[in-house]
């Protein structure tokens, strides 16, 4: 059985658990590293709660599943730290994951950025009405690796 619930800071230890797992199982999907973020403080976690709306999703009682959402200027918001574990691919739980940032973001357009050469992430977000806007980029931290935004129109 599959939940999904926003965090809060409270969670901050489950959301740090989940996020270190993510960036140790797909270094290059995220802009930031594993090596960066195991050094963060409690109150650091706990502050990332409070600057993003976090969704955790869990499948028979494990959090396997994360997605977030950054504000950004007028009615736009980013998705950011989509990550679902290996084990739970292929069950549903990402779209719920994910599904819950965008009826939290209802009403906004919400963009995203996906490595060029991430096949199945983009499917993914396909599936769930995205579309590419025609820009790419770098990822910032290493410029090795190519992006392309994607974005879902006000819903």
């Amino acid at each position: 059985m599959n939940t999904v619930w926003q965090a809060c800071p409270d969670d901050w230890e489950t959301f740090m658990d989940v996020r270190l797992e993510s960036l140790a199982d797909a270094p290059d999907a995220f802009g930031s590293t594993l090596q960066k973020e195991i050094t963060y403080s409690e109150a650091d976690w706990r502050r990332g709660l409070t600057m993003s709306v976090v969704f955790l999703g869990s499948r028979n009682g494990k959090v396997q599943s994360i997605a977030s959402a950054f504000p950004l200027e007028g009615d736009e918001v980013e998705l950011v730290r989509i990550w679902t574990h290996p084990d739970a691919r292929g069950t549903g739980l990402a779209a719920q994951t994910v599904g819950a940032v965008l009826n939290w973001a209802k009403g906004k357009t919400v963009t995203l950025w996906v490595g060029e050469k991430n096949v199945a992430a983009e499917r993914f977000y396909t599936k769930l009405g995205f579309e590419r806007t025609g820009k790419r980029g770098p990822l910032p931290r290493d410029e090795s690796i190519m992006e392309v935004e994607m974005v879902l129109r006000a819903h």
